[in-house]
Formats: C-alpha cells, structure tokens, sequence
C-alpha cells in the first residue's frame, strides 16, 4: 500500500489559504476520479488501487500523527505528500526527495516519524509577502492566484497517479522530462506549469 498526503488545516476557515494547497490537490486529484473522503479520528482518506490519499484532521504542526497512524494501519514506510512552499514563486512546483523540513511545520512534524529520504515530495509555490510569514500563509488566495495555480494542481494530480500507478521513480522521470519542455519555453526563470 502507498500513502498520498496533502498537508492543510481542518475547518472552514482554512479552506482556500495559502497554508492547505496540499488539501486542494487531493481534492483537485479525488473530483477528478469521482471520489469521496471517508473519515475516521485523524484523517480523511480515500482508499484507491493500492494506495491511500490522506487529509489529516490534526492541523499542521501536528501531521506526523495522522502519518503515523496511516503508516502502521497500512504497512507503510515512505510516503508521498504535497505540500506548499513559501521559497517557490507563486505557481511553482518542484519534485524531491529527502532534505530538512524548510521551516515547515508539517513537514517538521512528520520528519518525527519517517527519515528524509522517506518523504516523497512534491512542493507548490505560493510566493513571499512582506507581511508575517506566519499570516501569510493563512491568508485566503485571491482568485488571480488560484488561477495561476490550477495547472501546477493539475500536474501534481498527474503526478499522484504516476506515483500510484508506478513508483516515485517514474514521478522523477516525468517531472525530469516536463521539466526540460518546460525550459524551452520558459522566459521568466521559475517552474511553473502556467508559462510551459
């Protein structure tokens, strides 16, 4: 089984911020395959092919609970998980393995359960502000931004089928090979979807 999270914060108030665009690809991933969430204490989740897509209910910081959870329910010791980045140009993405957790607090927390090179990620731009980091990234997008930010959403979708249809090995592959389209046309110097 794999394991496919989406990093955000639970409840209304958060839907549409910065901070959950790791929620709004699952979403983006799940209305695409005509799916539903399930629920139970520390997640939603979606259980498909040989994999499970997560949302967990747990808030940010405290993401490695639902991962631990979700990884010993399944068997699992690495997973994939979508998430925002603050140090990528809006609309950005980017496609790694390993590394520190960047000032993130979700990703801090889940380093708490799995080594680095056992985190798959696939991280979405959302641009800096002068304002508080730590407000910024709860703001709501503007409708602009959202749509700046739909074909990198719809790329990581495609990517979470790669993953869960291959191996995180293919996801590189096709990233590797995006990414070199990609440049051709590229004029302003950052990996965004919207300007391939």
């Amino acid at each position: 089984m794999k394991l496919v999270l989406g990093l955000g914060n639970i409840g209304k108030d958060y839907e549409g911020t910065r901070h959950n665009i790791g929620f709004m690809c699952l979403d983006t991933w799940a209305k695409k395959h005509n799916l539903t969430f399930r629920s139970n204490q520390l997640y939603y989740f979606i259980q498909y092919k040989n994999a499970s897509l997560i949302k967990p209910k747990t808030f940010m910081n405290r993401s490695g609970l639902a991962l631990k959870e979700a990884s010993l329910k399944w068997n699992c010791s690495e997973a994939l998980i979508i998430y925002d980045d603050i140090e990528l140009p809006l609309a950005s993405l980017r496609v790694r393995t390993g590394g520190g957790d960047g000032g993130h607090n979700g990703i801090k927390s889940l380093l708490e359960i799995f080594p680095p090179e056992n985190l798959k990620r696939i991280r979405i731009g959302i641009g800096r502000s002068e304002e508080n980091p730590r407000d910024y990234v709860l703001d709501k997008f503007t409708q602009e931004e959202l749509s700046a930010l739909m074909p990198a959403i719809e790329l990581a979708c495609d990517f979470i089928d790669i993953y869960i249809d291959k191996d995180f090995y293919a996801v590189l592959d096709a990233y590797s090979i995006w990414k070199k389209t990609f440049s051709v046309n590229n004029v302003h110097g950052n990996d965004s979807p919207k300007e391939k």
